[in-house]
Parts: C-alpha cells; structure tokens; sequence
C-alpha cells in the first residue's frame, strides 16, 4: 500500500474536533431505609466526651442510576421522597461506577456530648444536596422535624467531623466529584435501631462529556480535491469504487480514551475486499490510486475485510491515544475493477480529537 511522504501539502482549512460537554441528569428508583441499623452509637469516655462510632451498619439503602456518559463534575443529588424518623441516624453517600464511596452527609446533630443525633424527621419531601449555597443540615439534638428544601454537603455533624476515608467513604466536595460512565449509586445508612424510613427516587445531575465522535473530511464527492478520472463518489464519502457509489467512513460512541466506545465504520465500498483502518496525526488531500489520501500513516490496524454488503467495522482505536489527542482516520482498500485502474482506493477521512 503506497503512501505519501510527511511533505505532502496539508489543507489549509480543516474544522477540528473539539472535546464536548453538557448538563445531565440521571435519575434512579427508590428504596426502604433499613429499619435496623447495627452502626450503635457513641461511646463515651472517661471525660465525659462522646467520640464517634467506626462500626458502620452493615445494612444500607441503596439506589442506582445509569449515566451514559462520562462525568466531569456532580452539581447537585436529589432525594425525592425522603421520609425517616429521627434524621440523626441517617448517612448518605454517593458511590461512582469506580466503586469510591463520597460523603454526602452524615448523621445530623451527632454531638460530641451526644449519642443521637437530632430527634427531628425527614418529612417526606424532596433533599437536594449541594455543595455550596443551600440550608445548614441540623447541628443540634432537638426534636424539630428537617423541612424539604436544598442544604449544603457536609461532613460534620454538628460536633464530630467524619475523617475522610473511614470506612472507604471520602470527604469529596461535590464539584470535583467525577468518574467514567456507568452506574452511580445512591447509599443510605441507617446508623441506629429503632426508626424506619424511605425514599421514592434520586438523581443526579452535572456535567459530563457528551457523544463526540469527530467528524468527516477531505471528500471524494466533488467538493474539495478531485478524484481520479474524476470519478466522484457519494456525498460525504470518498471518490467512486466499482460498487457504483463512494466508501463513506463514520466514527461513532464517546471519543473518550479508556471507554473504548468509539467505532469506525464502513459503507459503500466494493464487496468482499481486503482493506485496512490506518491512524495518522498529519493531514493530506491527495489523489493516490482511485481516490484520495487524507492522512500520512503512522499506524496501521490488522486487515478488515469488506463484506458481501461492502461495509466493515472496528474499535479498539483509544488504546493508540492520549487525552487531548486529534488523530486522522481513514479506510484503505483493494478496488482492482474500478476503470480509474489504480486498483484501490479510499474511503473519506474522518478527524477525531480524543476527550
């Protein structure tokens, strides 16, 4: 397979893939709160002073949510629904597909002269947690009930500050909370016996990374360089093959290094021809054979073999890339009847940069 030196002219114009992002929201189902939590409570010391209990309940809520992309940032996460008598018994977390555990509260009016925690009720309403700019959470005893509305992450209690870590549960503030796509999970923990609760869904909202699979250039269709014979294909794709129409070449999935979600596609090429998916980082526009060269080689994928409908199809690319990365792709292929007479030729070119 022929291919054309690093100073081959470059095209002076080329929009460029760019990393893209966008709010989500992701909602889960609902749960029982464990009516028995085994976690105890404080124990007392010999100065009178109540240190916090490391015995976790090994009962807990829990609630998950698919979010299909990867996420950047969590905004906010919503309990709809929360109902619990005596709020003081109750810790949230949020668990990421990665499975790292991430403080949301803990056990409200837990005091350090204390073993209860407040004595007031979570409603039954909607509690959005976030990370600055709502209501305090209850920093006392007391017995008055915790209204709905949006209240601040925290990781205190009102008189003992959780220690990050302590039972793989962390003190991550909200806004740099991320991780891959895939299921989030919403835990409750019931830190004493004797109160029941629920809630009847959650979501999570922030920022992710939306599909950016790159995009198509340097076609064979008329619009830029021209074919060979001036054979053009198809609008999009590449110059014409002996199926009667051009090979167009299509990325699709996330374009994030790691997911390995992003395909490269094939259509309209000759049937039942050898070709193979080549990588480069510098861009050509060069007629060469039955079509045109788009990007200087610099790897080249084991062969994919067009089928009987002339398509074909591969992944695995994100292994041969680095976030932030743009990277060229195109299809090469065998074309030995097309009446150009190069004996193969191309599909378009398609311009990925890796989020």
């Amino acid at each position: 397979m022929p291919f054309l030196p690093r100073a081959c002219l470059l095209l002076a114009l080329l929009a460029l893939s760019t990393p893209a992002w966008a709010q989500f929201s992701a909602f889960g189902g609902g749960s029982l709160v464990p009516a028995a939590g085994d976690g105890g409570d404080a124990v007392v010391q010999g100065d009178g002073l109540a240190v916090y209990d490391t015995t976790q309940p090994g009962l807990y809520a829990s609630a998950t949510t698919n979010v299909p992309e990867a996420v950047l940032q969590v905004d906010s996460v919503r309990i709809d629904g929360l109902f619990h008598s005596w709020g003081g018994d109750l810790q949230a977390t949020l668990v990421d597909p990665v499975g790292t555990e991430h403080l949301l509260f803990v056990r409200p009016g837990y005091l350090n002269t204390s073993s209860s925690g407040t004595a007031g009720n979570f409603t039954g309403g909607t509690y959005t947690i976030v990370e600055t700019g709502g209501a305090t959470l209850p920093t006392s005893s007391d017995h008055v009930d915790i209204p709905p509305g949006t209240y601040d992450q925290t990781f205190t209690t009102g008189g003992t500050t959780w220690t990050s870590g302590q039972n793989g549960i962390f003190n991550t503030p909200l806004s740099t909370i991320a991780g891959p796509a895939g299921v989030w999970e919403l835990r409750i923990y019931d830190w004493a016996s004797g109160d029941s609760g629920s809630f009847t869904g959650w979501t999570l909202n922030g920022n992710g990374y939306v599909e950016d699979p790159g995009m198509g250039y340097c076609f064979g269709d008329g619009s830029g360089v021209a074919c060979p014979c001036g054979g053009n294909g198809a609008p999009g794709g590449g110059c014409l093959t002996t199926s009667g129409t051009g090979a167009t070449l299509v990325g699709t999935g996330d374009g994030v290094v790691g997911n390995d979600t992003f395909v490269l596609s094939v259509t309209g090429g000759p049937p039942d021809k050898t070709g193979i998916f080549f990588q480069g980082e510098v861009q050509v526009a060069n007629p060469v054979g039955d079509g045109i060269l788009c990007a200087v080689s610099q790897k080249r994928y084991p062969v994919n073999i067009l089928d009987s409908n002339g398509e074909t199809s591969r992944t695995g690319f994100s292994a041969f890339a680095n976030p932030g990365d743009t990277k060229n792709y195109q299809y090469w292929f065998r074309d030995p009847q097309n009446p150009c007479g190069g004996e193969f030729n191309f599909s378009n070119g398609w311009v990925l940069t890796w989020n």
